[in-house]
């Protein structure tokens, strides 16, 4: 199928680059931080996303890779833990397919971390899974440094698209409930808008990303590896 991504906010590709490639790719769950609120919907919307694209994706599939380094709860357990638990438990994907490696939630890094799994697996195309506001900046980044790297958003959108056999009815509707409930509302659409156009300005001035690193462990401490 075609991962058609007809939402004027993503980056525009053509619709040849929108085919799943036939040879190793992978989809990276990219990482976010909630602060104060625990629910930490958006993350699980991108967890969503990510798993219906492998559902729906011919062989060879792709690779499930996350590589941000939060943790949350009471527990204090890692994300990436909780994100490969409902990728086997909740949406039925092979532990096998899965990567995970404990860099950074700066998005920079992120997407650096990226490049490694690339070269270590011999990928030839990676897709970044997030949020609308944050695909340009997700799409500048991998402009950067990936060669195929391209930015599908979470949205229902992009889901209706997606194939399902009737026989995944109940886990299309289960994936399509998070992916709603992860669009952040109006209030937190300004801020997070507001927090992108200020990290695109600073990486305009400082390409090589020193003043985002500085960020990301002044403002997470815990998180920063």
């Amino acid at each position: 199928m075609n991962l058609v991504m007809g939402i004027q906010e993503t980056t525009s590709v053509n619709e040849e680059e929108l085919r799943w490639p036939k040879t190793p790719s992978a989809l990276l769950i990219m990482g976010k931080r909630q602060g104060t609120k625990r629910a930490n919907k958006q993350l699980w919307g991108r967890v969503a996303m990510a798993a219906a694209l492998w559902h729906s994706a011919p062989t060879p599939k792709p690779y499930l890779a996350f590589v941000a380094s939060d943790v949350h709860g009471r527990e204090r357990r890692h994300d990436a833990e909780v994100v490969k638990e409902m990728l086997i438990k909740r949406f039925s994907i092979p532990a096998d397919f899965i990567i995970l490696r404990k860099r950074s939630n700066c998005t920079l890094i992120e997407v650096r971390a990226a490049r490694a799994i690339v070269r270590t697996y011999r990928l030839t195309h990676v897709f970044l899974i997030t949020h609308l506001y944050h695909a340009p900046r997700a799409q500048r980044y991998a402009n950067e440094v990936l060669a195929n790297g391209s930015v599908i958003p979470v949205h229902s959108d992009v889901l209706a698209e997606v194939a399902f056999p009737e026989e995944q009815a109940d886990l299309r509707q289960d994936i399509l409930t998070l992916i709603e409930e992860s669009q952040p509302g109006w209030l937190d659409r300004i801020r997070e808008v507001i927090i992108e156009w200020l990290l695109n300005r600073a990486h305009s001035l400082d390409p090589r990303g020193r003043l985002e690193r500085k960020l990301a462990r002044l403002l997470r401490p815990m998180a920063y590896r």
